[in-house]
């Protein structure tokens, strides 16, 4: 098949990352694979054998909505006949294609809006609800977690072709063998926290959590960047954990630091398939995470949802922390049963099975068309 993805650009970003890992899975199966972007930022790498191209979009101009869509209509025109499926993952591209009724092009939905779909008012519940159903409208959706698919479809009542769960593709047995390199240690005794660091996330509420746990003699690893950093070194201060807590930057490779650590921690107020959660089960990790929309509880089954936190207060998420610690580790068996679901074979025979049946349904269309003229 001849696939092309359609995103905002090659930052290191979760939207990007799983784009290039998805795209590699195609590519090595012998599918015809091209990224899209409409900036040229390229941070990530990509292999040789997937092609890259930036519609070079101004970032300056004073509508991008209209920028979008014309070098994107361009480009569309001229490359209509060179793709079976492009798949649109950001926001911006999403909206762009939109507007092409098309049925080759896919809307991907990485990120949950129901947290903060059930904090709107009636009146801008219903304005969301409209704006969603046009975007998706005679699409193909895709979703990273059956919590968002079912929000699609129940709340917002889409009216597209399909909506079916695609979950994020790992690469299992490389995250492994990346966990057993070798580091210099941080901490003797250490939770951590891996991501960005920003309101989303919520790493004042873990911060917070933390001063509450029994073992004060346990560390907090804060590995991340992002526009809350100085806030979060400041409130570190308030809450007198300085001489407990240290802050890291993003590395390369992070799973040793997760491998070697008594337990992840994510208290995020919404997410789409936090990755991260899959990253550690995968290196054997206890996780504890707020059962936040979405992911975390199609993540963490079949024993492993004890550490899930049904509350979004410190003082409970605490109270988890302080059991899970207590807690016997899971046999290896078990993590590698709950994590099977997102292995890079699994989801690559998902999609190439949704691909294939969307592809029967779109030549019957043709064929019906033909007969009528």
């Amino acid at each position: 098949m001849r696939i092309k993805f359609f995103i905002r650009d090659l930052k290191i970003e979760g939207v990007q990352v799983v784009t290039v890992r998805l795209a590699k899975i195609l590519a090595q199966h012998g599918h015809e694979i091209e990224i899209l972007t409409l900036f040229d930022d390229q941070h990530l790498e990509v292999p040789t054998n997937i092609q890259v191209t930036s519609l070079f979009a101004n970032q300056n101009a004073k509508n991008l909505k209209k920028e979008y869509l014309s070098i994107f209509r361009q480009w569309y025109q001229q490359h209509y006949s060179s793709f079976d499926w492009l798949i649109a993952s950001h926001g911006e591209t999403s909206k762009v294609i939109s507007r092409f009724d098309d049925r080759k092009c896919i809307q991907y939905i990485h990120n949950s809006d129901e947290y903060t779909y059930g904090k709107k008012s009636l009146a801008r519940k219903w304005r969301y609800r409209y704006k969603q159903r046009k975007l998706l409208k005679n699409k193909h959706v895709l979703c990273v977690s059956d919590s968002i698919h079912h929000f699609m479809a129940n709340e917002v009542n889409a009216k597209a072709l399909s909506i079916n769960t695609l979950y994020n593709p790992f690469d299992i047995e490389f995250i492994k063998k990346q966990a057993q390199e070798s580091i210099r240690p941080i901490a003797d005794q250490y939770i951590i926290f891996v991501g960005r660091l920003s309101i989303q996330k919520r790493v004042d509420r873990l911060l917070r959590a933390f001063s509450f746990i029994k073992d004060k003699s346990i560390k907090l690893v804060i590995m991340g960047e992002g526009e809350e950093e100085p806030f979060l070194r400041c409130l570190t201060q308030e809450l007198h954990l300085q001489d407990r807590v240290q802050f890291h930057p993003f590395v390369k490779n992070p799973f040793p630091y997760i491998h070697n650590a008594r337990m992840l921690l994510l208290t995020s107020d919404h997410e789409g398939l936090p990755t991260v959660i899959i990253e550690a089960l995968t290196c054997q990790t206890t996780v504890v995470s707020t059962d936040c929309p979405s992911g975390p509880n199609e993540i963490m089954m079949n024993g492993f949802e004890k550490g899930l936190v049904d509350s979004y207060c410190p003082e409970k998420i605490a109270s988890t922390i302080d059991q899970m610690l207590e807690e016997k580790p899971h046999h290896r068996n078990e993590y590698d049963e709950v994590i099977q679901r997102f292995s890079e074979t699994v989801v690559y025979e998902r999609l190439i099975s949704l691909l294939s049946s969307w592809e029967g349904g779109i030549a019957m269309e043709n064929n019906n068309n033909n007969n009528a003229k």
